[in-house]
């Protein structure tokens, strides 16, 4: 019986989640997630011509770069600070630069009205706590404390899901990790 337990654990956590976007959107426009292989991160259109990227995460971890062996720990065991984080892009060329050679940027189109709800969902959710904000040097985000706490069970991979369902995608598989892979064929953009 435990070694059955253990084969569906091992099955679970080996199936990469697979993001099937919305067939034929209404309007469509291209959304992104960027993809590290532990966390991920989306990013859409501003409304205004340019890329805006969301992401969530532990407080101390993500936002004040607090990555020793405590704060992990912490982080994956217990209920902690959450943050959302945000950064501005000009373009996609300049959302390109800004990823390092060890992730992956994923494109797909969904319906553009849901995007713009989903973005003034993020803002407004960004806002409530505007006096928390901090600029974090490292990955170039303004992060702010959020209302949600971080933990094991609701990661940054988590929150992407919910996201990308509130875009009209689906995913399945495990999303504990990222390591995300789209269902469809992705866009190619220079």
């Amino acid at each position: 019986m435990l070694a059955v337990l253990a084969a569906i654990a091992l099955a679970l956590i080996s199936s990469r989640p697979v993001i099937i976007p919305p067939a034929d959107p209404i309007n469509p426009v291209i959304v992104y997630v960027i993809d590290t292989g532990l966390h991920s991160r989306l990013v859409m259109p501003d409304g205004d011509g340019n890329l805006i990227q969301y992401a969530y995460g532990d407080w101390r971890y993500f936002a004040l770069n607090q990555q020793d062996l405590g704060s992990a720990i912490a982080a994956l065991l217990i209920p902690t600070q959450g943050t959302l984080g945000r950064r501005k892009y000009h373009n996609l060329a300049q959302l390109k630069q800004s990823i390092n050679a060890n992730s992956q940027l994923l494109n797909f189109t969904v319906t553009s009205a849901k995007v713009t709800q989903l973005r003034k969902l993020l803002e407004k959710r960004f806002n409530q706590n505007i006096e928390t904000q901090i600029f974090n040097q490292l990955n170039q985000m303004h992060f702010v404390q959020d209302d949600l706490d971080y933990t094991l069970y609701h990661n940054s991979n988590h929150e992407l899901v919910v996201w990308l369902q509130d875009l009209g995608c689906r995913v399945e598989g495990f999303v504990m990790l990222a390591n995300f892979k789209p269902m469809l064929d992705f866009y190619e953009e220079s």
